[in-house]
Protein backbone atom coordinates (compact mmCIF):
# COMPACT_ATOMS: atom_id res chain seq x y z
CA UNK A 1 0.00 0.00 0.00
CA UNK A 2 2.99 2.27 1.09
CA UNK A 3 4.39 1.74 -2.33
CA UNK A 4 1.63 2.48 -4.19
CA UNK A 5 1.37 5.61 -2.43
CA UNK A 6 4.95 6.63 -3.43
CA UNK A 7 4.51 5.99 -7.07
CA UNK A 8 1.17 8.05 -6.49
CA UNK A 9 2.64 11.46 -5.33
CA UNK A 10 5.90 10.88 -7.47
CA UNK A 11 3.48 10.52 -10.55
CA UNK A 12 1.40 13.61 -8.91
CA UNK A 13 5.18 15.85 -8.47
CA UNK A 14 6.37 15.06 -12.12
CA UNK A 15 3.16 16.39 -13.55
CA UNK A 16 3.54 19.33 -11.35
CA UNK A 17 6.52 20.43 -12.66
CA UNK A 18 5.84 19.57 -16.03
CA UNK A 19 2.89 22.23 -15.86
CA UNK A 20 4.81 24.79 -14.01
CA UNK A 21 7.46 24.18 -17.19
CA UNK A 22 4.58 24.97 -20.06
CA UNK A 23 3.85 27.58 -17.70
CA UNK A 24 7.20 29.15 -18.15
CA UNK A 25 7.61 28.54 -21.66
CA UNK A 26 4.17 30.82 -22.45
CA UNK A 27 5.46 33.56 -20.56
CA UNK A 28 8.96 33.72 -22.16
CA UNK A 29 6.77 33.29 -25.39
CA UNK A 30 4.45 36.07 -24.52
CA UNK A 31 7.04 38.21 -23.53
CA UNK A 32 8.65 37.59 -27.13
CA UNK A 33 5.64 38.51 -28.99
CA UNK A 34 5.10 41.54 -27.26
CA UNK A 35 8.38 43.29 -28.41
CA UNK A 36 7.79 45.54 -31.68
CA UNK A 37 10.08 47.23 -34.25
CA UNK A 38 9.90 50.88 -35.11
CA UNK A 39 10.58 51.83 -38.92
CA UNK A 40 13.35 54.43 -39.32
CA UNK A 41 14.88 55.94 -42.10
CA UNK A 42 18.25 58.46 -41.84
CA UNK A 43 18.77 61.36 -44.15
CA UNK A 44 21.49 64.13 -43.83
CA UNK A 45 21.03 67.69 -44.35
CA UNK A 46 22.89 70.57 -45.36
CA UNK A 47 22.57 73.94 -44.61
CA UNK A 48 24.67 76.96 -45.74
CA UNK A 49 24.56 80.71 -44.83
CA UNK A 50 26.82 83.63 -46.50
CA UNK A 51 27.90 86.87 -44.61
CA UNK A 52 29.94 89.82 -45.06
CA UNK A 53 32.69 89.78 -42.27
CA UNK A 54 32.03 92.32 -39.81
CA UNK A 55 35.93 91.74 -37.88
CA UNK A 56 39.38 91.83 -39.30
CA UNK A 57 42.47 91.12 -38.01
CA UNK A 58 46.09 91.79 -39.11
CA UNK A 59 49.71 91.06 -37.72
CA UNK A 60 52.46 94.05 -38.11
CA UNK A 61 55.98 93.63 -37.05
CA UNK A 62 59.10 94.92 -36.67
CA UNK A 63 62.39 93.46 -37.66
CA UNK A 64 65.63 94.82 -36.62
CA UNK A 65 69.44 92.98 -36.94
CA UNK A 66 72.15 95.03 -35.04
CA UNK A 67 75.68 94.42 -33.63
CA UNK A 68 74.46 93.75 -30.44
CA UNK A 69 70.96 92.59 -28.74
CA UNK A 70 70.93 95.55 -26.90
CA UNK A 71 70.80 98.03 -29.98
CA UNK A 72 68.62 95.52 -31.96
CA UNK A 73 66.20 95.84 -28.82
CA UNK A 74 66.71 99.31 -28.65
CA UNK A 75 65.94 100.56 -32.02
CA UNK A 76 63.19 97.97 -32.32
CA UNK A 77 61.62 99.07 -29.47
CA UNK A 78 61.63 102.92 -30.48
CA UNK A 79 59.92 101.76 -33.79
CA UNK A 80 56.97 99.59 -32.57
CA UNK A 81 56.56 102.31 -29.59
CA UNK A 82 55.86 104.93 -32.85
CA UNK A 83 53.60 102.23 -34.17
CA UNK A 84 51.60 101.97 -31.45
CA UNK A 85 51.35 105.89 -30.79
CA UNK A 86 50.23 106.09 -34.62
CA UNK A 87 47.71 103.40 -34.56
CA UNK A 88 46.16 104.71 -31.01
CA UNK A 89 46.02 108.32 -32.37
CA UNK A 90 44.24 106.84 -36.02
CA UNK A 91 41.39 105.69 -33.94
CA UNK A 92 42.47 101.64 -33.24
CA UNK A 93 41.60 100.88 -29.43
CA UNK A 94 44.52 99.89 -27.08
CA UNK A 95 42.47 96.29 -26.03
CA UNK A 96 42.57 95.96 -29.28
CA UNK A 97 46.38 95.33 -29.32
CA UNK A 98 47.83 92.37 -28.70
CA UNK A 99 51.74 91.13 -28.67
CA UNK A 100 52.14 87.61 -29.96
CA UNK A 101 55.64 87.44 -30.91
CA UNK A 102 58.68 88.77 -29.49
CA UNK A 103 62.00 87.06 -29.71
CA UNK A 104 66.05 87.94 -29.90
CA UNK A 105 68.01 85.95 -31.80
CA UNK A 106 71.87 85.66 -32.62
CA UNK A 107 73.03 85.61 -36.16
CA UNK A 108 75.68 83.89 -37.89
CA UNK A 109 77.46 83.52 -41.11
CA UNK A 110 78.98 79.87 -41.90
CA UNK A 111 82.02 80.45 -43.91
CA UNK A 112 82.77 77.59 -45.60
CA UNK A 113 84.88 74.94 -43.85
CA UNK A 114 85.12 77.54 -41.03
CA UNK A 115 83.61 78.04 -37.92
CA UNK A 116 80.57 80.23 -37.44
CA UNK A 117 80.53 83.70 -37.10
CA UNK A 118 78.38 86.29 -35.08
CA UNK A 119 77.69 89.10 -36.99
CA UNK A 120 74.58 90.21 -34.95
CA UNK A 121 71.19 89.97 -32.98
CA UNK A 122 67.73 89.69 -34.79
CA UNK A 123 64.75 91.19 -32.94
CA UNK A 124 61.65 90.50 -33.63
CA UNK A 125 58.33 91.76 -32.38
CA UNK A 126 54.75 91.08 -33.95
CA UNK A 127 51.69 93.24 -32.74
CA UNK A 128 48.01 92.22 -33.58
CA UNK A 129 45.53 94.16 -34.56
CA UNK A 130 41.37 93.55 -34.15
CA UNK A 131 39.64 96.09 -36.37
CA UNK A 132 36.08 96.90 -35.36
CA UNK A 133 35.10 99.73 -37.09
CA UNK A 134 31.85 99.36 -38.85
CA UNK A 135 30.13 101.14 -41.89
CA UNK A 136 26.66 102.52 -41.02
CA UNK A 137 24.82 99.42 -42.90
CA UNK A 138 27.01 97.06 -40.37
CA UNK A 139 29.91 95.71 -42.45
CA UNK A 140 33.39 96.15 -42.15
CA UNK A 141 35.35 99.65 -42.68
CA UNK A 142 37.98 98.29 -44.94
CA UNK A 143 38.80 101.26 -45.88
CA UNK A 144 39.82 102.35 -42.34
CA UNK A 145 41.67 98.85 -42.29
CA UNK A 146 43.59 100.13 -44.87
CA UNK A 147 44.57 103.14 -43.14
CA UNK A 148 45.93 100.85 -40.39
CA UNK A 149 47.95 99.14 -42.73
CA UNK A 150 49.63 101.73 -44.20
CA UNK A 151 49.89 103.93 -41.01
CA UNK A 152 51.91 100.95 -39.54
CA UNK A 153 54.39 100.72 -42.71
CA UNK A 154 54.77 104.54 -42.28
CA UNK A 155 55.70 104.35 -38.98
CA UNK A 156 58.23 101.40 -39.78
CA UNK A 157 56.90 98.29 -39.74
CA UNK A 158 58.33 95.95 -42.19
CA UNK A 159 56.71 93.19 -41.59
CA UNK A 160 52.47 92.55 -41.96
CA UNK A 161 50.62 89.17 -42.37
CA UNK A 162 47.61 87.21 -41.27
CA UNK A 163 45.39 88.99 -42.61
CA UNK A 164 42.44 87.41 -41.91
CA UNK A 165 38.04 88.01 -41.43
CA UNK A 166 35.23 87.00 -39.24
CA UNK A 167 31.85 87.46 -38.21
CA UNK A 168 30.59 88.60 -34.83
CA UNK A 169 27.26 87.57 -34.65
CA UNK A 170 28.51 83.73 -36.09
CA UNK A 171 26.57 81.82 -33.06
CA UNK A 172 23.00 83.03 -35.14
CA UNK A 173 23.88 82.27 -38.23
CA UNK A 174 24.94 78.97 -37.20
CA UNK A 175 21.21 78.44 -35.77
CA UNK A 176 19.32 79.80 -39.22
CA UNK A 177 22.14 77.15 -41.01
CA UNK A 178 20.66 74.58 -38.59
CA UNK A 179 16.81 75.40 -39.57
CA UNK A 180 17.91 75.20 -42.91
CA UNK A 181 19.70 71.86 -42.84
CA UNK A 182 16.78 70.47 -40.76
CA UNK A 183 14.39 71.88 -43.65
CA UNK A 184 16.60 70.03 -46.45
CA UNK A 185 16.45 66.70 -44.44
CA UNK A 186 13.34 66.84 -43.76
CA UNK A 187 12.07 67.69 -47.76
CA UNK A 188 14.33 64.49 -48.14
CA UNK A 189 12.95 62.20 -46.10
CA UNK A 190 9.27 63.08 -47.10
CA UNK A 191 10.46 62.56 -50.91
CA UNK A 192 11.48 59.16 -50.23
CA UNK A 193 8.91 58.08 -48.14
CA UNK A 194 5.82 59.68 -50.34
CA UNK A 195 7.40 56.68 -52.86
CA UNK A 196 6.65 53.96 -50.43
CA UNK A 197 3.00 55.43 -49.30
CA UNK A 198 4.55 55.98 -46.02
CA UNK A 199 4.61 59.27 -44.40
CA UNK A 200 7.30 60.90 -41.21
CA UNK A 201 5.63 60.01 -37.81
CA UNK A 202 8.34 61.26 -35.43
CA UNK A 203 12.33 61.22 -34.69
CA UNK A 204 14.51 59.23 -33.03
CA UNK A 205 17.69 61.30 -33.23
CA UNK A 206 19.28 64.28 -34.27
CA UNK A 207 23.28 64.85 -34.73
CA UNK A 208 24.31 68.07 -35.71
CA UNK A 209 28.03 69.39 -37.18
CA UNK A 210 28.66 72.60 -38.30
CA UNK A 211 31.79 74.33 -39.59
CA UNK A 212 32.70 77.91 -41.16
CA UNK A 213 35.60 79.30 -42.75
CA UNK A 214 37.88 82.22 -41.48
CA UNK A 215 38.16 84.33 -45.10
CA UNK A 216 42.43 84.75 -45.54
CA UNK A 217 43.65 87.46 -47.78
CA UNK A 218 47.76 87.51 -48.55
CA UNK A 219 49.30 91.25 -48.67
CA UNK A 220 51.84 91.49 -51.17
CA UNK A 221 53.77 94.67 -52.07
CA UNK A 222 52.21 97.17 -49.83
CA UNK A 223 53.81 100.84 -50.13
CA UNK A 224 53.27 103.93 -48.67
CA UNK A 225 52.78 105.68 -51.39
CA UNK A 226 49.18 104.65 -52.01
CA UNK A 227 46.02 103.07 -49.96
CA UNK A 228 46.06 99.47 -49.77
CA UNK A 229 43.06 98.25 -51.08
CA UNK A 230 41.23 95.65 -48.65
CA UNK A 231 38.30 93.14 -50.02
CA UNK A 232 36.74 91.16 -47.13
CA UNK A 233 34.59 88.90 -50.03
CA UNK A 234 32.08 86.63 -47.76
CA UNK A 235 32.18 83.94 -45.36
CA UNK A 236 30.15 81.01 -45.24
CA UNK A 237 29.16 79.33 -41.98
CA UNK A 238 27.97 75.31 -42.83
CA UNK A 239 25.68 73.03 -40.92
CA UNK A 240 25.35 69.43 -41.48
CA UNK A 241 22.40 67.33 -39.78
CA UNK A 242 22.39 63.35 -39.67
CA UNK A 243 18.24 63.10 -38.89
CA UNK A 244 16.45 59.29 -37.90
CA UNK A 245 13.22 59.95 -38.70
CA UNK A 246 10.43 57.09 -37.63
CA UNK A 247 7.39 56.25 -40.35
Amino acid sequence: MKKVLTLFLVSVLILVVSLMGISFAKTDVNEVTDVTSENSITVSGQGIVYAKPDVGYVNVGVEIQRLTAKEASEENAKIMNQIVSALLKLGVKQDDLTTVDYSIQPVYNYPEKEAPVLVGYMVRNNLSIKITKKLSNGELDTGFLSEVLDTATLNGANVISGLSFDISNKDELKLEAIKIAMEDAKKKADVALEVVGEKIKGVAEINISDVSYPVYRDLKNITSEMVTPIFTGTQSVQVTVNVKFIF
